[in-house]
């Protein structure tokens, strides 16, 4: 991908949705374009619709109205296999990165299932070596794949849920209020790695916050869905 080219882009998306006969709109107009290795700031209060708009740029959602292009492709106009071979290149981690991960699993067991699922390999060393190098990207100390989800403290966990996506190697993620429920020394290390991930693996990153100042810090422009 050229340094000119998108890794995504949004023209004049609008959602809205009814509740009680009423229609009510989330926002309007909106456009976003990210650029390989940017990180970009989306800014607003609780129940804005930042969340729900990093949705509709991954493809979880649709908008009312808009287009929404990965990587110079509208999403909407292409066939369900093309769109389910770009799908892993479009990632996201969450608030609660906990509940994203099968309780049940080791963190190991978790991660090599999605390797299984996304790629051709299927050589068990491979995929451990694969694993294994994520977790080192992360800071991550090897021992802590045999551990469950309910075994990690929040920072650990999100450092998982930022190895998977580096798993999959992907051109665009959203990070939703990724530091939100970590202490403040936590949340400026999951702050400075993922400014440097974007950076190193040329990501475009959609970081949501209601943290202006924390916004400013990491990303090259924030954008506002205040109303």
């Amino acid at each position: 991908m050229s340094d000119d080219a998108y890794c995504i882009e949004a023209e004049n998306i609008t959602k809205s949705f009814f509740s009680r006969g009423y229609e009510n709109t989330l926002f309007s107009s909106f456009s976003i374009k990210v650029k390989p290795g940017e990180i970009i700031g989306l800014y607003g209060p609780s129940g804005c619709g930042k969340t729900t708009l990093g949705d509709i740029l991954l493809g979880l959602q649709f908008p009312n109205k808009g287009k929404i292009f990965w990587n110079g492709n509208d999403i909407q106009k292409l066939s369900r296999n093309s769109r389910m071979a770009l799908r892993p290149y479009f990632q996201k981690i969450y608030q609660d990165p906990s509940t994203s991960f099968p309780p049940h699993q080791t963190m190991e067991a978790a991660l090599t299932d999605v390797v299984k699922h996304n790629t051709l390999t299927t050589t068990k060393e491979i995929i451990h070596q694969k694993i294994v190098t994520a977790i080192n990207d992360v800071d991550l100390e090897r021992q802590l794949l045999k551990r469950y989800p309910r075994q990690l403290s929040g920072g650990e966990i999100q450092r998982f849920a930022l190895s998977r996506v580096l798993l999959l190697k992907p051109l665009f993620f959203v990070a939703d209020e990724p530091t939100s429920r970590l202490d403040l020394s936590v949340q400026a290390r999951i702050v400075r790695l993922i400014m440097h991930l974007a950076k190193e693996r040329r990501m475009g990153v959609l970081f949501i916050s209601h943290d202006l100042e924390l916004l400013k810090i990491a990303c090259k422009n924030v954008l506002s869905l205040a109303r």
